[in-house]
């Protein structure tokens, strides 16, 4: 069980001369964003981490402890990171550039997962070297900034579904890992998580994949059998994160006993498992399938938030809705003129006044692109302020979010 008698830090100037190797650095002599650190207050691991701040800066600020966290070996699942500190990470490219870098690389990672995936079920193998370099593209670029890549997920594809949903479900945790201050290895490892947690529908029958209708009693049954398959798949396979197989196992579970295969309680779930659990109902809720169309991202929200503490983690759900705000990056918007627009970036600050691109009149034609800021008190032609009437589920109106990338969409 962990324990801390009011722990209190305090701040220490030091020479760069002073530094060692251990230290953990709060804040510099100067702005972070003028320096090429990724993450605003780190500790100095590497020896290239100490000449590099000894390169940019005359003195630092280091943090001490005046009393440590006692964390007993088994207070806690094996996964769960134990970090004493959070990190801050810092947009270090703007939010366009970083989107029109990204473009390519999401394509690329959406096609070699749909290869992994294949790989899988037509000869067995599981490529671990492909799946870390998946997951190491979509790490640097959600460092580098936070939001261009969970932006790109709303572009989708209904004819590969299952490929598609691992690889948003990957980049969701990681951007979601980002937002709870893990370090990068832990980013790494929950991307792995999420790149796998459905590989075991590789077994199930495609044709109950893609089955337009309701599934029937026993197809369900069949269908609930995938964490066991993804289980006995990933455990079998050499260079397997060890939490990727329980979250493969486990993602499907729910607090309060109600979830599958085994029906276990919240002691007994992963932590990575919980995280994965919030980002795949979410994703899931969100999509259209052959049987069903899919949520607006507020009504999924709202739908998991509502669920707290009964089947999904509160302090990781407030997290989750933070990081992707009441209207996610890419989703669609009807303003309370009658315009339609693209979200294309949230506000931490106010997750109820984004920044949007609107796209459609009032008339719902469409008309020259026009991006406006809600947190800036930005209003129409007519001097009324404008607010957002409601979301609008993907797709709405014709709207395909891919067609506005090469058309300015963040002119204006």
């Amino acid at each position: 069980m962990a324990e801390a008698t009011s722990t209190e830090y305090i701040e220490l100037k030091r020479s760069v001369d002073l530094l060692e190797l251990g230290m953990f650095v709060s804040r510099l002599d100067r702005p972070w964003e003028e320096t090429d650190f990724v993450y605003q207050g780190f500790q100095i691991n590497t020896l290239d981490e100490l000449h590099a701040l000894k390169e940019v800066c005359e003195y630092v600020y280091v943090r001490a402890a005046r009393q440590k966290w006692h964390i007993e070996q088994d207070s806690q699942p094996a996964d769960q990171p134990v970090s004493q500190e959070k990190i801050t990470y810092i947009n270090k490219i703007p939010f366009d550039q970083e989107l029109m870098y990204s473009r390519s690389a999401y394509k690329d990672a959406c096609t070699q997962t749909s290869a992994i995936l294949d790989s899988i079920r037509l000869s067995g193998e599981l490529n671990m070297q492909h799946v870390n370099q998946v997951v190491d593209d979509c790490v640097d670029s959600i460092l580098r900034n936070s939001s261009a890549l969970v932006w790109l997920t709303q572009i989708r594809n209904k004819d590969n579904y299952t490929a598609e949903h691992s690889l948003r479900v990957c980049i969701y945790a990681i951007a979601l890992g980002r937002e709870l201050g893990f370090r990068e290895l832990e980013l790494q490892n929950i991307g792995v998580c999420g790149l796998l947690h459905d590989v075991g529908k590789v077994r199930i029958p495609k044709n109950l994949l893609i089955k337009q209708d309701n599934l029937s009693e026993e197809e369900i049954n069949i269908m609930q059998q995938h964490p066991v398959y993804g289980k006995k798949l990933l455990i079998s396979k050499a260079g397997v994160y060890p939490g990727a197989i329980d979250v493969a196992y486990c993602h499907h579970e729910r607090l309060d006993g109600s979830g599958y295969p085994r029906g276990i309680t919240t002691e007994r779930i992963p932590y990575y498992a919980k995280i994965i659990a919030i980002i795949d109902s979410y994703d899931s809720m969100i999509s259209d399938k052959p049987y069903s169309k899919g949520m607006t991202t507020l009504d999924a929200c709202r739908h998991i938030y509502q669920c707290k503490e009964t089947l999904y983690d509160k302090a990781i759900l407030g997290h989750f809705i933070h990081f992707i705000g009441i209207y996610a990056p890419g989703s669609l918007v009807e303003m309370n003129t009658g315009e339609v627009g693209i979200i294309i970036e949230t506000n931490n600050e106010n997750g109820i006044k984004p920044k949007i691109l609107l796209v459609l009149g009032s008339d719902k034609q469409a008309k020259n692109q026009r991006t406006i800021d809600l947190k800036k008190g930005d209003i129409t032609f007519t001097n009324i302020l404008y607010t957002i009437k409601k979301s609008l589920a993907s797709g709405a109106y014709g709207i395909q979010i891919e067609n506005y990338l090469d058309k300015g969409i963040l002119s204006g």
